[in-house]
């Protein structure tokens, strides 16, 4: 059978284009995907105005939202509020813990969702994120307890691949750990962070970034989101691009999968 996944990130609410994610919100209904995974940065600086804005685009959306914090989801400088009730905004307005995995279920899929973002880290830039071993746990467990066919999808916000232009923004923390453990467990792989949009393959596993959704912090690219669309050892991601007037394709990547491992067509 065939799944469709919207993948969605850094919608940063404090900085978001509203014209824009109205027309993001369009365009995922005309879509219709089972799922829209939403990877993290909702907020520009955690505040409680962004979290509600964010809310009501969550309360919008046409499928249900697997949606997991990025490091701007966290408050930035207000010291106490970072180190000790980090993410009691994320909880009051999103309504999830971002201490556990988050999963949903359907036809054909199952995915995991684990919060990267750390309120510190053991280098200068606190924005990298990291993965441990109780999150890969989990994840394996969601993954082992589904049907044998079902499209197996982690969401997460920092990436698990980098090319020439983010090479400097660092792979999410311990993702040589997690790629040798989810390989031939896992079949996809969605992030954002970088805000800029492209696939490829890792360890024998598609993993997909979006860029910025619909906020004005583009990185060399306009906003776009994906559709990611599975159909047994056939999966394709599809950028949607704004074009200043709506999204449209922008480009298309294909993979097939032989045994546990994907390739690039």
């Amino acid at each position: 059978m065939t799944v469709r996944l919207a993948q969605i990130s850094d919608l940063h609410f404090g900085r978001d284009v509203p014209a824009v994610a109205r027309a993001l919100l369009a365009d995922l209904r005309e879509a219709a995907p089972a799922m829209v995974a939403v990877c993290g940065d909702l907020t520009q600086r955690a505040t409680a105005a962004e979290f509600a804005a964010a809310r009501a685009f969550l309360d919008e959306l046409p499928a249900p939202a697997l949606v997991v914090p990025g490091n701007h989801d966290l408050p930035g400088w207000r010291v106490w509020s970072r180190f000790g009730r980090p993410w009691r905004l994320w909880r009051l307005h999103i309504g999830t813990d971002p201490g556990e995995a988050v999963t949903h279920t359907a036809d054909g899929l199952v995915a995991v969702g684990v919060t990267t973002a750390r309120r510190w880290g053991p280098h200068h830039d606190w924005s990298r994120g990291r993965i441990n071993s109780p999150q890969l746990a989990a994840i394996l467990a969601a993954f082992a307890a589904a049907p044998r066919d079902d499209l197996r999808v982690l969401v997460a916000h920092h990436p698990f691949l980098l090319t020439p232009p983010v090479l400097g923004r660092g792979l999410v923390g311990r993702s040589g750990l997690a790629l040798r453990r989810l390989g031939g467990q896992a079949d996809l792989l969605l992030g954002g962070h970088t805000h800029l949009a492209y696939s490829g393959v890792v360890n024998g596993l598609v993993v997909a970034q979006s860029g910025t959704a619909c906020s004005d912090r583009h990185k060399g690219e306009p906003n776009s989101y994906n559709l990611i669309d599975a159909d047994g050892d056939h999966l394709t991601v599809s950028t949607r691009r704004w074009n200043g007037d709506r999204f449209a394709a922008h480009q298309r990547s294909e993979y097939l999968r032989a045994g546990h491992e994907w390739r690039a067509v």
